[in-house]
């Protein structure tokens, strides 16, 4: 049987504070399975470690603006994730030694972890405080991030594992108080008054080595792979035709993956090297040139524009339309009667 599904958990909430001037505790506990440390320098670092007789699942709202770095360390369990909002909707299956990039703002994550044991830990951080504690690297990912929207996930190497075996270690020990009750998400326990001298520094230089090495290890490839056969080309260009033909159906990454015959990864650096910009970013950018041509034609209803367009939210359609043109559908549509 199936655990009754939480109410959606709000990640600003979690990782900023209930207000802009509520400072986190030094350790949250979450729920029974997750606990959170907050660093004076703006880093959040998640520690899970779940076990569990059946399927566990829950939400996540990233109403936040962080970027993620995680790995699975332990166990056989794993995380299914569902990830949808009005640009994007893909599905993501993440087990033991997996490590990954994430940034998805605006997005609602559904959860499901599998029966069993499951442990990891999760870096969090803005990207401005990526950038002032790296700017080579904040720059690294500056491009891939403009878009909205980043995820890529790929098989952590033994030195990126034992950084993210470190860096719980370094955690399970920092602090000997008491962690509170761990029944409801949100719940405080110790701030921090038995941490061991030292543990934030160390949790600190894990935490830097660890992003860097999994930023390396992520795309050092990219450097070295700057060229397309002409095979690779001709199936890019058939994905991209898949992406033209509806409109109004966000794409999938794992399903674009399979019909070009790469990997999720494979598929994002070669689509962009080829085009210039991500999937998502390009089948947007189509969908509201199409929406404002729509527009401009006056013959139908901004509603059933949005709806043709594939938002069931007028309102997220009105936000991707400013967003790319800068006005809304509303006011374009009365710029063309006040010409007429």
């Amino acid at each position: 049987m199936t655990a009754e599904r939480p109410k959606t958990i709000s990640a600003q909430t979690v990782y900023e504070g209930a207000a802009p001037d509520t400072a986190l505790p030094a350790l949250v506990r979450l729920n029974a399975y997750t606990r959170l440390v907050a660093l004076q320098t703006g880093i959040r670092i998640l520690y899970w470690d779940a076990r569990t007789e059946h399927d566990f699942s829950y939400s996540v709202r990233h109403d936040d603006d962080l970027i993620y770095f995680g790995a699975y360390t332990g166990g056989k369990a794993h995380l299914e994730a569902r990830c949808r909002d009005g640009l994007t909707h893909y599905e993501t299956d993440g087990g033991l030694h997996d490590a990954y990039i994430a940034y998805r703002p605006g997005c609602r994550i559904d959860f499901t972890k599998t029966a069993g044991m499951g442990a990891g830990v999760t870096i969090a951080l803005s990207p401005s405080v990526l950038a002032d504690l790296s700017a080579e690297d904040a720059a690294c990912l500056d491009q891939k991030l403009r878009s909205g929207h980043y995820f890529n996930q790929v098989r952590g190497g033994r030195q990126l594992l034992a950084f993210a075996n470190g860096l719980r270690a370094v955690g399970s020990t920092g602090s000997t108080g008491s962690t509170g009750s761990t029944g409801s998400t949100g719940s405080t326990g110790s701030t921090g008054e038995g941490e061991r001298p030292g543990s934030q520094l160390q949790m600190l230089g894990q935490s830097l080595s660890f992003m860097g090495l999994l930023l390396e290890q992520m795309f050092q490839g990219e450097a070295s792979d700057t060229s397309l056969s002409r095979r690779d080309i001709r199936r890019l260009n058939e994905i991209r035709d898949m992406l033209l033909a509806d409109l109004a159906a966000p794409p999938r990454l794992d399903k674009l993956a399979r019909q070009a015959g790469m990997s999720v990864s494979r598929l994002q650096r070669s689509f962009r090297m080829l085009f210039g910009t991500s999937v998502y970013a390009f089948f947007q950018k189509e969908r509201m040139q199409e929406a404002h041509r729509l527009l401009l034609s006056d013959e139908e209803s901004i509603l059933g524009i949005a709806l043709r367009m594939g938002y069931s939210n007028p309102g997220h359609f009105t936000a991707a339309f400013r967003k790319q043109f800068g006005l809304n559908p509303s006011d374009l549509r009365q710029s063309l009667r006040l010409r007429r």
